[in-house]
């Protein structure tokens, strides 16, 4: 680990011009919204929307609001209010991080496009930005049979959220006085508002302190009109003579005239301007974010309809998924299955724990699947006794082919059980399994009766290693005790898994910290070498506790359940006779944590892709899940694989804008696999340590998108997206692989290359969207490099749109005076004269695309406008008759896309001119 003053630095960089990505990017008050928090909170009440019109099963729909106004709103609460029962909201909050995340990385990979910030006066442009996302995100959810068309309709939903929150934080919507979204960024058939046009001056200079910021209360123009602030980018290299600035101290023209800027980003007046409206845009940030899911008819729920928004959000729960052996020996296998786990799986139907659904993958050698997927546990039995055994001969069998149609046809978070008398012959697929299981955040839970290796695999049994990798169990008994270990299901069946710690034992006893907040716990053991142990539990009081169950009891493993946890307080599990043991303690509980790892990237802290490598600066982030109020997180843990402590590092504590309390520090990796975890204190005082379920691999290559890459493709074109991959380990000849769902790629190169300490390589890959192709898709194209002893990889995200979507509509209507008569001179203008004379003019406003819409100031009354000619003519003639009183007007025409133009009629000029 690194030391803890390394942070420090990386907190208080220049960032860039919008609401601020994460609270890790720091600069930033502890109650300021930033993407992440503004994302959370919409994505929240959209879901608790959707949950109080769709209850669990058998219950009533909810008063409506009685979700979606809890106070304090969070995903913890929001579950516990709707199952009324210990149901972890992990699987929501993964979901939502993933949209996140797609969020912040269009501040890697778009920061120099002002499209995608509405900067620089982009409004046309960022509409049709938005838009096209929008539809991209649709168009996955709509066709989301894979896990990469999901992870991509995240991805796209999280940068069309970008777009959208960032208009409230960069144009002056919250100036105007708007208490509700802008509909039309989402929904053309909204009323667009007019955008200021190029000509109109829309600020002026701000007042400069003697010491301090600018002060811009009061700088704005233009009251009936949209605007931006100018941003410096690649799409905009300047900022216009009469022109809002961004403003701040990263703006580099916030002192060039007109001077100061107008983003309320954060509530800070040397980065925001206009930073008194930081509460009122970010309100109306989080609003829009809510709307964007399951506003009425623009939605994405009214869009794709309730079960791919299920999925959108991981609502849909996890499956209980069984890759079973088929071959010949596996007969009374099968039926302990059917007897032993049927009858358990009973038990949870209907509850809060009950899985959402049942997958069976039957695999042999040479065949596998199909797939069997139900929700009825009658149909689920009755598949698998349709299961029919044969074949055998040699030993090693499909499994990892088995296990990766298991892990592809299974929801995110699954449990899934592996049933088998031999080893797996494919072992080719181990790393791929791997990356679906750290995608998928699914658990493997090996259940062997036998073992046999193929021969020339490396040591070692790979349905250890992946059971290991994922935090699951894996049993290797006989087939006379498996019904003695089946009971490793009951534990898979926890709506709430934690756990709280694991360490190698050289010993008789190992003591733990158990909290108030565990409802179970969980002890597992097992003794490597083999031999016969047996293992109790000791409350603090020095007495066993009542009600203990024995879950696995073998002679190389076994497991205690405690359904009640009767005192918080220093436990401890005997182990007789003295030895070498593994002790895992786990158990159910909403107190939780999750960690996330950052890196620091173009002056932004940000979520890594791919693998961390190791010793690589990172800083991991922790969040508290559940509701412990007055709870404390106190240090980072790092432990290798075997549960030895291998470092710690003390955590700085905060709380983001929705009262979620994480915790940062800095973290460096030197182990190929790591296992993190966070100690703290409850409320009550309590010591409590959690841990994450499965290690994090680390790896010794990098493999990263190169910036400013485009991977939106047309019907019939073809593109190209590249990725850098960096050797940091020994010298080694590395094999690269792309691939893609939706089968777009074309060919990729280099396929391999031998690269020295410190060498890169750039990988390409060719990807073509068919000529036929119509309406809105969206993949995630896959970038790995492989060596004999390192793997990494990174996911772009790939559309393919209709041509008219990425033309954008950025033409104002056209305007021409037809009749003009300005009698107001001398002495005409002044009482009481003027109201005797008036003038008059006539004039055209015609758009080639839509209907046109026409104001004036300062006297609207006096304007009538009437249908240019045929109804297929979308233009205006229009009259405008006032007194001599007012010898002037402003005119201003729009479309219905909000494109403007505007000029200005005044007695001094004998024909109108450009509004200034």
């Amino acid at each position: 680990m690194t030391p803890r003053g390394a942070l420090a630095g990386l907190l208080c960089l220049a960032l860039a011009g919008a609401f601020r990505p994460n609270p890790e990017s720091g600069g930033i008050a502890p109650g300021d919204f930033t993407d992440a928090s503004i994302t959370e909170r919409g994505a929240l009440r959209a879901v608790a929307w959707f949950l109080e019109r769709n209850p669990p099963p058998g219950q009533p729909p909810l008063v409506p609001g009685s979700l979606e106004n809890l106070e304090p709103l969070t995903a913890s609460q929001l579950f516990k209010a709707y199952y009324k029962a210990e149901v972890s909201a992990g699987r929501l909050l993964e979901a939502i991080q993933e949209i996140i995340e797609g969020n912040n990385q269009v501040e890697i990979y778009h920061l120099e496009d002002s499209s995608f910030h509405f900067h620089c006066e982009e409004i046309a442009r960022g509409v049709s930005q938005l838009r096209l996302l929008r539809d991209a995100a649709v168009g996955a959810l709509g066709n989301a049979t894979t896990l990469p068309a999901l992870q991509s309709a995240r991805s796209g939903a999280g940068k069309a959220l970008h777009v959208l929150q960032q208009f409230y934080s960069n144009s002056n919507w919250a100036e105007l006085g708007r208490a509700e979204p802008y509909g039309y960024l989402v929904d053309a058939s909204s009323p667009a508002f007019p955008a200021a046009p190029p000509t109109t001056p829309t600020c002026k200079d701000c007042t400069k302190q003697p010491s301090g910021p600018y002060l811009c209360q009061a700088n704005l123009l233009v009251s009936d009109m949209i605007t931006s602030g100018y941003k410096l980018s690649d799409t905009c290299r300047k900022k216009p003579k009469g022109k809002c600035g961004h403003g701040g101290r990263n703006d580099v023209t916030q002192n060039v005239s007109p001077t100061g800027g107008i983003n309320k980003e954060t509530s800070d007046p040397q980065l925001s301007p206009h930073h008194q409206l930081h509460q009122r845009a970010a309100q109306l940030a989080v609003q829009a974010t809510r709307d964007f899911f399951v506003g009425p008819g623009s939605g994405l729920l009214a869009q794709v309809g309730s079960a791919a928004f299920r999925k959108l959000f991981n609502l849909a729960g996890y499956s209980l998924t069984f890759a079973i052996d088929t071959t010949g020996s596996m007969s009374e296998d099968i039926a302990q299955v059917q007897r032993v786990c049927l009858e358990l799986i009973r038990r949870y139907v209907g509850s809060a724990d009950a899985p959402h659904n049942y997958v069976l993958v039957p695999f042999n050698d040479p065949d596998v699947g199909p797939v069997y997927a139900t929700q009825d546990v009658g149909q689920f039995e009755a598949a698998i006794a349709r299961l029919k055994v044969d074949g055998g001969g040699d030993c090693p069998e499909l499994a990892l082919s088995g296990l990766e149609l298991a892990l592809r046809a299974s929801e995110p978070r699954s449990k899934i059980f592996l049933f088998s008398d031999a080893g797996a012959k494919d072992q080719a697929q181990l790393d791929q399994i791997k990356v679906l299981l750290e995608t998928t955040r699914s658990q493997v839970n090996a259940m062997l009766t036998g073992y046999c290796a193929p021969s020339g695999a490396p040591a070692g049994n790979v349905f250890e290693e992946l059971a290991a990798f994922s935090g699951g169990y894996f049993v290797l008994t006989t087939k006379s005790q498996l019904p003695g270990v089946l009971g490793v299901m009951e534990l898979a069946l926890n709506a709430a898994p934690v756990t709280l710690t694991r360490a190698q034992v050289r010993g008789s006893s190992f003591s733990f910290p158990v909290d108030e907040a565990l409802s179970e716990l969980s002890v597992s053991v097992r003794r490597p070498g083999g031999g016969g142990f047996s293992i109790a539990l000791q409350l603090p009081s020095g007495s066993p506790p009542a009600g203990v169950e024995s879950v696995i009891d073998t002679s190389l493993h076994k497991v205690l359940k405690l359904p009640r946890v009767e005192a918080a307080g220093t436990w401890t599990v005997l182990i007789s006779p003295s030895g070498v043991y593994e002790v895992e303690i786990g158990g159910k509980s909403l107190l939780d944590v999750s960690v996330q790892i950052l890196e620091q990237r173009q002056d932004l802290v940000l979520p890594i892709q791919g693998r961390p490598v190791r010793g690589t600066a990172y800083i991991a982030s922790a969040k508290l899940l559940g509701e412990s109020p007055g709870t404390r997180l106190d240090r980072i843990l790092a432990l290798d694989s075997a549960g030895q402590r291998v470092g710690t590092a003390p955590l700085n504590q905060s709380t983001d804008a929705n009262g979620n309390l994480l915790a940062w520090a800095p973290i460096n990796f030197q182990l190929p696999a790591t296992v993190l975890g966070v100690e703290g204190l409850t409320g009550a005082g309590q010591p409590f340590s959690r841990l994450l379920p499965e290690p994090l691999a680390t790896e010794s290559v990098q493999v990263r998108p190169l910036q400013g890459q485009n991977g939106t493709l047309l019907p019939g074109s073809v593109g190209q997206l590249a990725v850098l991959v960096v050797n940091d380990g020994a010298e080694a000849t590395f094999t690269f692989s792309v691939a893609d769902e939706m089968g777009l790629l074309q060919s990729y190169d280099p396929p391999s290359r031998h690269l020295g300490a410190g060498e890169t390589v750039v990988l390409t890959g060719t990807f073509a969207a068919p000529a036929s192709h119509t309406g809105f898709s969206s993949s995630i194209a896959t970038f790995t490099a492989r060596s004999s002893s390192a793997n990494n990889y990174v996911k772009i995200p790939i559309l393919v749109v209709p041509e008219d979507a990425v033309v954008t509509d950025e033409k104002p209507p056209v305007h021409g005076l037809l009749e003009f008569s300005m009698p107001c001179v001398g002495t005409i203008q002044h009482d009481p004269d003027c109201a005797r004379h008036v003038w008059s003019m006539r004039f055209y406003a015609v758009d080639a695309e839509s209907s046109v819409t026409v104001r004036v100031k300062p006297n609207p009354s006096g304007l009538t406008c009437r249908p240019r000619g045929a109804s297929a003519d979308k233009g205006l003639v229009c009259d405008y008759r006032w007194t001599c009183c007012s010898p002037y007007t402003e005119v201003l025409v729009s479309d219905e896309n909000g494109n403007a133009d505007a000029f200005t009629v005044d007695y001094r000029n004998p024909r109108p001119t450009a509004a200034w």
